[in-house]
């Protein structure tokens, strides 16, 4: 690794909102265009384009609710995974100045790529902008922790499971402040594979109909557990999954009080494999009933895990505010992120879990449902709440009792509506 110039021989130049920099080609790390090997000297996946666009939104929209706090001074922010540099440069570009940026990579080639990136944007950022660090991201956090170097924002971007970095990042994260989360091992979070789960989170993960939202949920009660022994509690601002990861964006505070609060929003979800019927508790598994009340077959479940709102309903809002203000040069995925956030403003009202249309359709045995909207329609005349979610093309979030559902479907099967 010591031999930089035969790496750099290898590199590209791309561009990304605006912004010009170098990469190793993605093609040539790849198997399937999407999917990327770790044999890639420094990581830069062009698809997840989406995610760093919606983390700027995200930040700077977090940044508008910062500067209302009578003590907020600069915005500091720590990019512990930075990899080629392009998302703590497109930071640097989007938001409003003062800000400090701590870029650190525990590939001391990242930090040379990030050199030269910052190099080539000179009109732009220079290495007094964005200050390098080539640690551990767990032993930069306890450092920052040790020092009371606190971050405002600290980005957790990690190749497969986040779950060695929360602890430390709330400890040097300050109070109220922000911290995102990505997880890439979805097998994992998604039930495919359960003992992995409980090895990495401790927690039993639930194979279901709704997974992906499952996956969130884990990921949300794990960094709340990790943030409970130091007396400090989570509030989730945005939730979200797309592709082959999910994000989350979390603020922590302090106290007890957020504390019980945060346990109130803790349990477990009981799903029915046979039916589709699904209910969530609380911690106290003796309210449980592990016997479906509609078919009577034996239940599964999943927890401990978060079973309250996934986002915060005046972020959101702020975050579509921001995206609306902001240059589609800038915010490449702007037509997509726009659509997701409204969507996810109307998900937080229903129960966890979400329709999985097709695959319901798929159990009755009849056509695939594809008239969603004419479905929604139907489910809210009938006195009942629904939305699409953004988690699924086809699937929605309701309120709507299983067999209700059900009934509908095939009424509109029978009536050859859908």
């Amino acid at each position: 690794m010591e031999d930089f110039e035969t790496y750099f021989q290898q590199l590209i130049i791309n561009e990304e909102g605006g912004i010009r920099f170098y990469s190793f080609d993605s093609k040539k790390y790849s198997n399937t265009g999407v999917a990327l090997k770790k044999s890639m000297p420094v990581f830069y996946n062009p698809i997840q384009e989406f995610n760093r666009s919606i983390t700027l939104i995200a930040y700077k929209a977090f940044q508008h609710i910062s500067e209302s706090d009578r003590n907020f001074e600069i915005l500091k922010i720590c990019d512990s995974m930075a990899a080629s540099g392009i998302r703590s440069i497109r930071l640097f570009k989007f938001l409003k100045k003062p800000i400090q940026i701590m870029a650190n990579d525990l590939n001391p080639l990242a930090l040379k790529v990030i050199q030269k990136n910052i190099e080539l944007n000179s009109e732009l950022v220079s290495l007094s902008d964005i200050e390098l660090f080539n640690q551990d991201a767990r032993f930069l956090f306890e450092d920052l922790h040790n020092k009371r170097i606190y971050q405002n924002i600290i980005d957790i971007d990690p190749f497969g499971t986040p779950n060695i970095f929360i602890e430390s990042a709330i400890k040097a994260v300050n109070i109220n402040g922000l911290i995102g989360i990505t997880a890439t091992d979805t097998a994992v979070l998604f039930g495919v594979r359960p003992s992995a789960c409980i090895r990495k989170y401790n927690i039993k993960s639930l194979r279901s109909s709704f997974l992906k939202e499952v996956g969130l949920r884990i990921l949300l009660y794990y960094s709340a557990s990790r943030a409970h022994p130091y007396m400090n509690y989570i509030e989730p601002m945005l939730s979200f999954s797309s592709d082959h990861y999910i994000r989350i964006f979390i603020r922590i505070h302090k106290g007890k009080t957020g504390i019980n609060k945060n346990l109130r929003n803790s349990g477990y979800i009981f799903w029915c494999r046979k039916c589709d019927w699904r209910r969530s508790i609380g911690m106290d598994l003796h309210e449980a009933s592990f016997s479906c009340p509609i078919c009577q077959s034996k239940l599964d479940y999943g927890g401990p895990l978060w079973i309250g709102s996934l986002n915060n309903s005046e972020y959101v809002t702020e975050c579509i505010k921001t995206l609306e203000d902001s240059e589609k040069s800038v915010i490449p995925s702007k037509k997509k992120i726009l659509k997701i956030l409204n969507m996810i403003s109307f998900e937080d009202k229903f129960p966890p879990g979400y329709f999985d249309l097709h695959k319901i359709c798929d159990m009755l045995n009849i056509s695939v449902a594809k008239k969603t909207e004419l479905i929604l329609e139907s489910i809210r005349n009938l006195g009942y709440d629904a939305a699409r979610t953004h988690i699924e093309p086809r699937a929605i979030k309701s309120n709507v009792p299983i067999e209700r559902l059900k009934s509908l479907l095939i009424d509109f099967h029978q009536k050859n509506i859908i």
